[in-house]
């Protein structure tokens, strides 16, 4: 069975996805890791729903667990106040 690492913004964007790859013989590992989610309650809710899922169907995931809004925000717009 092929492998893959699959980055991952929230668990309903997913499910067609990991579906679709089990069917070709893929086993994914899901990857988290969203530093441009604003709001934070936003960012916390994806993250939990995605954890959640991931225990209900046996997927294998890393958690890069870092809000990094403002560090994110800075490194693609240097105006920030006005973005």
């Amino acid at each position: 069975m092929d492998k893959l690492l699959l980055h991952i913004c929230c668990a309903p964007c997913s499910v067609a996805c990991l579906e679709q790859l089990k069917e070709e013989g893929i086993a994914p590992t899901g990857f988290w890791y969203n530093p441009n989610i604003h709001l934070y309650q936003e960012y916390k809710t994806r993250r939990d729903t995605l954890i959640g899922y991931a225990e209900e169907i046996g997927l294998p995931l890393i958690i890069r667990d870092e809000y990094g809004l403002q560090k994110f925000t800075k490194a693609v717009c240097h105006d920030v106040a006005h973005r």
